[in-house]
C-alpha cells in the first residue's frame, strides 16, 4: 500500500469514526433544539468539506507524481453500474443548479434543511472516496454500534420522561440529541438495520451478546420514538432477513431469535410504562398495540415454540431449511396479492362513489389530503408542482432543495399549499423520490433511484463472499423504504452514502481479487503450455 493510500484511508477512517460517534451526539448546549438542524449541518459540512478537499489534494498529488493511472478510458471501464448512476445524479444536480431561477437557495439549500448543491456534492464525494480508498476494519462496526446505541438509549429514556442531558427547548416532540421525531426516525432507519443484521450474521457468542443488547435497544427505540415511518423500515428489515435466512439453518435460527427479541423489546417497553417515576410522553396507535397489549407477548410465545420445534426437527431429522424455499416464495406471493388488493381497495374507495366494502372515507383506504398522516396532501402538492413545469424543467427540475421556493413562487400552487397547510412551510413532498423529481427532474430521479436499486442488487449478489455487504444492503433498503414517506436530511442521507461507499469498496475488492486469480490462472496455463 502506497503512503498516499495509507493517508487517504487514515483520513476516511477518522471521518467514519467522527460521523459514527461524535456527530450524532454533538449539539449546541446554549441554543439546544431550536437550532439543532443548523448545528448538525454546519458540523457535517465543515468536517466533510475539509475531508473532501484533503483527499482531492492527495489525488492531485498522485496524478502529478504519476502514482495513479490517469488514463480516462481505463477509468471509465472500471466504473460499476452504481458509479455511473452516481455520476448521472451529480450531472443532473449540476444541470439543475445551472438553470435554476433560485441559485442562492439551490447552492446551500432551504433554511433548516440545507440539501442544496453543496450537500449533494459532498454526498457524492463521500461515496467515491470511500469506495476507492477506504479499508474496512471489523472493529469499526463497534464504533457505529456504540454511537447509535447511545443515541437510541437516550431516545428511550427521553420518551419515558428521563432526561440525563438537559437540552434547551426540550418537549416530547424532540428526542435524544437529534431533534424532532422525524429526524430521529430518519437516523434510526439507516443505523438500526446494520446492527440488527450484525446479530443475524454473528459468528460467535461474544458478537451475539453485543449484537443482542444493541438490537433490543434499537427495537425499543423504534417502537417508542413516535414516528409511524419506522414501521416501513422494520418491515424492510424483517422481509430482507427472512428472504436470505433460507440459505442455511443458522441464519434461520438467528432470524427467529430476532423476531423473539423484537417481541421481547416491545414487552420491556410495556413494563416500563408502569414503573414508578416513568411516564411515556408521546405515542401513536400502532405503538400502543405493540407496547401496551398482549399481542407481542403471544407472538413471543409462538416464536419460542416455533424455535424449539425448529431445533428438534434439525437434530432428529437432519433438517435443512434450504429445502423449504417454497415457503419463501409463498410468503412473497401472499405479500404481492395483499399489496395489489390494498391498491385496488384504495383506488375503489377513492374513485367510486360510496366506496367498496363500506370503507369510503376511511383514512387508510381512501386517498385524500389526510391519507397516511397527511402524506396525501404533500404528495398531491409534489405531483402538482411537477405537472406545472415546462418540458425542459421536467427533465432537470427546479433546482437542488428548491421545492418550496418554486411552489410559493407560483400563485396557483402557493394557494393550494396555503389552503392545506396554512402558514406551515412545505419544504418537500415527504416522499424523497417525488421531491428529487421536482428538484432535479426526471434525469435526477432516474439516476438517484438507479443508485439505490443497483447498489442493493450488487451488494446482495456478492454478500455470500463478504457478509458485511448484507449490512450495507439492509441499511440502504431500509433508508429507501423509510423515505418513501419521508425526506433527505442531514441526519440520514450522509449515512446512507457512507454505507453505499463502503459497500461499493467491498464489491470492488471482491472483483479485484477475482481478476487477480484469473490472471494468475492464465499465467500458470501459459507457463504449462510453453
Amino acid at each position: 500500500m502506497r503512503i498516499g493510500q495509507e493517508l487517504k484511508n487514515s483520513i476516511l477512517s477518522a471521518f467514519f469514526l467522527v460521523m459514527m460517534i461524535v456527530y450524532p451526539l454533538y449539539y449546541d448546549a446554549r441554543n439546544g433544539y431550536q437550532v439543532i438542524g443548523d448545528t448538525k449541518y454546519y458540523f457535517f459540512r465543515n468536517i466533510s468539506i475539509l475531508v473532501v478537499m484533503a483527499l482531492l489534494l492527495l489525488v492531485v498529488f498522485d496524478v502529478i507524481s504519476q502514482q495513479i493511472d490517469v488514463n480516462i478510458i481505463n477509468h471509465y471501464r472500471s466504473l460499476s453500474g452504481t458509479d455511473w448512476f452516481v455520476y448521472g445524479y451529480l450531472l443532473a444536480v449540476l444541470l439543475s443548479y445551472t438553470f435554476t431561477a433560485f441559485q442562492e437557495e439551490a447552492l446551500w439549500g432551504a433554511e433548516g434543511w440545507h440539501m442544496g448543491l453543496i450537500s449533494q456534492l459532498v454526498f457524492t464525494g463521500i461515496y467515491f472516496f470511500l469506495s476507492r480508498y477506504f479499508v474496512w476494519k471489523p472493529r469499526m462496526l463497534y464504533a457505529a454500534l456504540i454511537g447509535s446505541g447511545l443515541v437510541f438509549l437516550l431516545g428511550i429514556l427521553n420518551r419515558y420522561s428521563i432526561y440525563p442531558i438537559t437540552i434547551q427547548g426540550q418537549t416530547p416532540t424532540f428526542i435524544s440529541t437529534l431533534g424532532n421525531i422525524n429526524w430521529f426516525c430518519g437516523y434510526w432507519a439507516v443505523l438500526c438495520p446494520p446492527g440488527v443484521a450484525f446479530y443475524w450474521k454473528s459468528e460467535n457468542k461474544g458478537q451475539q451478546i453485543v449484537a443482542a443488547i444493541y438490537t433490543i435497544i434499537a427495537f425499543m427505540s423504534g417502537v417508542t420514538q413516535g414516528s409511524s415511518s419506522a414501521y416501513l423500515a422494520l418491515m424492510g428489515i424483517f422481509l430482507f432477513l427472512f428472504s436470505f435466512s433460507f440459505q442455511e439453518n443458522l441464519k434461520m435460527k438467528r432470524f427467529l431469535e430476532l423476531c423473539f427479541l423484537f417481541a421481547i423489546s416491545c414487552q420491556i417497553a410495556r413494563v416500563m410504562r408502569y414503573l414508578p417515576g416513568l411516564t411515556l410522553n408521546y405515542e401513536k396507535e400502532l405503538g400502543i398495540v405493540l407496547t401496551d397489549s398482549n399481542v407481542t407477548l403471544v407472538a413471543a410465545c409462538a416464536i419460542a415454540l416455533l424455535y424449539v420445534l425448529f431445533l428438534y426437527t434439525e437434530q432428529k431429522r437432519d433438517f435443512s431449511v434450504e429445502k423449504c424455499k417454497m415457503v419463501r416464495t409463498v410468503v412473497w406471493v401472499m405479500i404481492a396479492f395483499a399489496f395489489v388488493g390494498y391498491v385496488v381497495l384504495l383506488i375503489g374507495n377513492t374513485c367510486i362513489e360510496g366506496g367498496v366494502f363500506g370503507l369510503a372515507g376511511n383514512s387508510l383506504f381512501t386517498f385524500n389530503n389526510t391519507y397516511a398522516n397527511s402524506r396525501g396532501a404533500t404528495w398531491t402538492s409534489g405531483v402538482s408542482a411537477y405537472q406545472n413545469l415546462s418540458f425542459f424543467k421536467k427533465l432537470i427540475g427546479v433546482g437542488p432543495d428548491c421545492f418550496a421556493e418554486y411552489i410559493y413562487a407560483v400563485p396557483e400552487l402557493a394557494e393550494q399549499v396555503y389552503s392545506q397547510f396554512g402558514n406551515v412551510r412545505l419544504t418537500n413532498a415527504h416522499n424523497e423520490w417525488l421531491t428529487v423529481l421536482v428538484n432535479t427532474g426526471a434525469l435526477g430521479l432516474l439516476s438517484y433511484a438507479g443508485i439505490f436499486v443497483s447498489a442493493i442488487w450488487r451488494f446482495v449478489k456478492e454478500a455470500k463472499v463478504q457478509p458485511m455487504l448484507y449490512l450495507c444492503a439492509i441499511s440502504v433498503l431500509a433508508y429507501t423504504l423509510h423515505n418513501m414517506v419521508s425526506f433527505q436530511q442531514i441526519l440520514n442521507t450522509p449515512y446512507v452514502f457512507i454505507f453505499l461507499g463502503i459497500g461499493e469498496s467491498f464489491v470492488r475488492e471482491i472483483y479485484r481479487v477475482r481478476k487477480s486469480l484469473r490472471q494468475s490462472l492464465q499465467n500458470e496455463k501459459e507457463t504449462v503450455d510453453k
